[in-house]
């Protein structure tokens, strides 16, 4: 064996290998940022330049984008592209839920505005004198307290309020899958990993509670 072959092999340099992984990581985001261009980013600009002020009631961008992201699903598309298109969807559909509950919410104080002043003027015109601040403030109270209970137990406050409730968790669910799948690209643990670990954890602490129990019993029997 000559002195070469016995010479130890050369330890590979930190610092090159991160640069290795960095540039490794780089690629796959461009990789990734041109699917998502060449695939969902014109459809979507193409139907937001159709309505650039908004959406119908029947949200029809986020219909699309859903039936589109549940179609069949190719060789070629990324399951990453498909997760991002129901969460922009859901985002949209969250925007017009919001949009729509607002409405529903301020009606109640234009009306108590308009009680609230046809209340002032018909005090202020009569013999009796003009309410100091503490007054007209505790007959605005009044008044709104009146027109926000009765619209809070409308028909429509309740659907607007549950349709966005059920939009704020649709997009919570698809941010989650969002979440889970970069996190499998990266080899990062999801949120069910520590949710499971949490579980396993309680689940111990409990054992080792009811052992400690357990042993604090049998000792004081023994001393007795």
């Amino acid at each position: 064996m000559s002195e070469k072959d016995k010479l130890p092999a050369a330890e590979p340099d930190p610092a090159l290998e991160w640069a290795k992984l960095w540039k490794a990581m780089a690629e796959s985001s461009n990789r990734m940022v041109e699917a998502w261009s060449g695939s969902m980013a014109p459809f979507m600009l193409a139907r937001l330049s159709e309505k650039p002020a908004g959406f119908g009631d029947g949200n029809e961008l986020s219909a699309a984008i859903e039936r589109m992201a549940q179609g069949p699903r190719l060789a070629d598309v990324w399951d990453i592209d498909r997760k991002m298109a129901l969460a922009f969807g859901a985002w949209i559909e969250m925007r017009q839920r919001l949009a729509s509950y607002n409405a529903v919410a301020a009606a109640p104080w234009a009306e108590a505005s308009k009680r609230f002043l046809e209340t002032m003027s018909a005090i202020g015109t009569g013999e009796t004198p003009a309410p100091d601040w503490r007054e007209a403030f505790a007959k605005w109270s009044e008044i709104s307290n009146e027109e926000l209970i009765r619209n809070q137990r409308t028909d429509g406050f309740l659907r607007a309020q549950k349709e966005l409730l059920q939009a704020g968790l649709q997009l919570r669910s698809r941010q989650d899958d969002i979440a889970e799948a970069a996190s499998a690209m990266f080899g990062l643990p999801t949120r069910k990993d520590f949710d499971d670990v949490t579980r396993q954890l309680t689940e111990l602490r409990r054992e080792v509670r009811a052992l400690s129990r357990q042993a604090r019993g049998q000792k004081i029997e023994g001393a007795l």
